[in-house]
């Protein structure tokens, strides 16, 4: 997991969405969603932004997600935190592996619409043909 992705699950522990998020630390209208939609990299100035502004978070652990979520020092979260980070986990794994079965699925599907284009475009020159040779014996 990257830490734009460990960003995101914070905001969604919180309930803080993004919107906020990127004005309280003075980040441009849409620069988290669009860094979290391409799981882009989070500069270290930004990084110390959430530092100042979220002192309950771990900081290493959004780095390189040692540790857990929320400070040492907030211990009244901490027990919810850990929860939260694992159904979280849980669930953006299921919500991947969706994606790539949607992803097969559609590839299928167009194989599956070439293959019928293939019989139609088939069928039509047959009768096409046959319409041709009944024209032909009739004249001769």
């Amino acid at each position: 997991m990257k830490p734009i992705e460990r960003i995101a699950m914070y905001l969604k522990f919180r309930n803080i969405n993004p919107h906020s998020f990127e004005k309280k630390i003075k980040l441009s209208n849409g620069y988290f969603s669009k860094q979290l939609r391409h799981l882009g990299s989070v500069g270290s100035d930004i990084l110390i932004k959430i530092h100042e502004h979220y002192s309950d978070l771990n900081i290493l652990w959004v780095l390189i997600g040692d540790g857990e979520m929320i400070c040492e020092n907030w211990v009244e979260d901490k027990g919810q935190a850990g929860q939260f980070s694992s159904n979280y986990i849980m669930e953006n794994g299921k919500l991947k592996m969706l994606e790539e079965d949607l992803e097969k699925m559609q590839f299928v599907l167009k194989d599956k619409e070439k293959i019928i284009s293939l019989y139609e475009f088939m069928l039509n020159n047959n009768a096409l043909s046959t319409t041709i040779a009944d024209t032909a014996t009739s004249n001769g």
